[in-house]
């Protein structure tokens, strides 16, 4: 058998991650959409060296992929990319496949799909010729089949849904007739210098060749030509499940809300499960009290205590009573500041460098010249204090943009004293957690959140699920970056998507 994988077009509906890559190395479940067809016909007995990709848009990238990943595949590249037809390319690689070939069977499919192991599997088993088709879904714009005793009979788009047999799904198999047939149809087209969609192609070749349907319903599957499609195929594709999920760990700003705007979808999730499963708040933003965000939560409708609600904070004052540090330098806002008084009452605020023990930055919203020339200088002073930070965010979500944050503070210590904390007790350290660790395993929690260095290296940490929204900081740009062991093990734009 022989494959074909058409991946030349850009989809500009999916700018802006195709922006600089081409659509067939848009990553699910990170792993880019091209790699997922190619371990499929793997999978299903297609040997490396008998599969064809022909690419366009981007076909630098390309080449590159997949010499450095499938030196032996067939690269065909179509310098006509941005027409709209498959002829041309599909023309392209069938006469660039060696002479003999022509009497195999051949896989042909196209790059802006991804599809599961078992789907590939049951159009692999078929003996004739088939097209792959998808009977428990209807779209109005997607190309349809109407099938007579499990042959294809007609292809196309405007099919109403009473008439509809399946959806098609970019999957088809031929054997070395209806190989054949197809190729003098492409030739034509090419001597013609016209092109034509596949599915132009296609209902000229069910008139004269048997195609049998093959329903891959209840496999995963998806076309992802548009940002929206992106969203269903991370949802239908990730690791990710829900049962079994006892503890969910959420992060607070950009994930239940942003600034003063909470974000509905999450606020729901939590409101409805919240008494079937815990849910503990953690927050690196130290600008504001563990009370704060607990009274703050129960004004968006969602029950929590102290014991649930998790900041930096504490592990802080666990730190500097079991070393008994009394004098320190404390970059901090007025109300933390007293807060850190009332939890530590031996504590004394001081820049004496012969008295001090312990510089502590945290996110000071009220951070002037003269606090981080004092800090500056007391690093500098006394190169062995000990340099403490609550956390490490270089910014923070507001409801009218990103603010610096701890993260920027210490950045500009850095840049003048070229030290970094000692300890740093806000996510990604799992310190952070170790109340919720105690009480739940690993594969019983996940972590939810909106930023990849610290919510996602803290699940990474503690070995159990992360989720990503998209309601914060990171975009799903960024989250394509990722190598498929760091990948989210799901993507939502918020929680509330886990209730549908």
């Amino acid at each position: 058998m022989k494959a074909i994988i058409l991946a030349a077009n850009d989809n500009t509906g999916l700018r802006p991650l195709n922006l600089r890559k081409p659509s067939a190395l848009i990553k699910i479940n990170g792993i880019p959409l091209l790699e997922h067809q190619i371990r499929g016909y793997s999978r299903a007995g297609v040997e490396t060296a008998s599969i064809s990709v022909v690419s366009g848009y981007q076909h630098g990238q390309i080449k590159r992929y997949l010499m450095r990943e499938h030196p032996g595949i067939r690269l065909v590249r179509n310098p006509n990319y941005r027409l709209a037809g498959a002829l041309y390319p599909l023309d392209l690689a069938l006469r660039s496949a060696e002479p003999h070939s022509a009497e195999e069977g051949l896989f042909m499919s196209s790059g802006a799909c991804v599809y599961d192991d078992e789907a590939i599997e049951r159009v692999s088993r078929v003996s004739g010729s088939a097209i792959a088709g998808d009977s428990s879904r209807y779209g109005v714009a997607a190309t349809k089949v109407i099938a007579e005793d499990g042959d294809v009979v007609f292809i196309g788009t405007g099919i109403p849904k009473h008439a509809a047999t399946a959806v098609a799904t970019g999957l088809c198999k031929l054997d070395a007739h209806a190989r054949g047939v197809l190729s003098d149809i492409a030739a034509a087209c090419t001597a013609n210098k016209r092109d034509a969609p596949m599915v132009v192609a296609l209902g000229d070749l069910i008139r004269r060749a048997r195609m049998t349907l093959v329903d891959i319903a209840g496999t995963k599957w998806a076309a992802v030509r548009t940002m929206e499609d992106v969203q269903t195929a991370d949802k239908r594709f990730s690791r990710f499940s829900l049962s079994g999920k006892r503890c969910f760990v959420l992060d607070l700003d950009g994930t239940v809300y942003v600034g003063n705007r909470p974000i509905p979808g999450t606020v729901e999730f939590v409101s409805r499960n919240i008494y079937d499963r815990a849910f503990y708040f953690v927050t690196n933003n130290t600008s504001k009290l563990p009370e704060d965000y607990r009274a703050r939560l129960n004004a968006l409708g969602i029950p929590t205590d102290a014991e649930h609600v998790v900041t930096p904070l504490a592990p802080l004052i666990a730190y500097l009573r079991e070393r008994a540090l009394t004098h320190v330098y404390l970059l901090a806002n007025a109300r933390v500041t007293a807060y850190l008084r009332k939890a530590l009452s031996g504590l004394k605020l001081t820049a004496d460098p012969e008295a001090c023990e312990a510089l502590i930055v945290t996110y000071d919203t009220e951070l002037t010249y003269d606090k981080l020339r004092d800090a500056a200088l007391l690093l500098q002073q006394n190169p062995r204090l000990t340099f403490l930070a609550t956390h490490g965010d270089l910014v923070c979500p507001t409801e009218h943009g990103f603010v610096p944050d701890s993260g920027c503070i210490l950045s500009v210590l850095e840049q003048a004293t070229g030290r970094t904390p000692d300890t740093v007790f806000g996510k990604p350290n799992t310190l952070l957690l170790e109340r919720v660790t105690a009480r739940y395993r690993p594969g019983e929690m996940a972590v939810v959140g909106d930023r990849l260095y610290t919510d996602r290296t803290m699940a990474r940490n503690v070995g159990c699920d992360f989720i990503c929204v998209l309601s914060g900081e990171t975009t799903r740009e960024r989250i394509d970056e990722l190598s498929e062991d760091e990948f989210p093990s799901l993507i939502v734009k918020d929680l509330g998507e886990l209730l549908t």
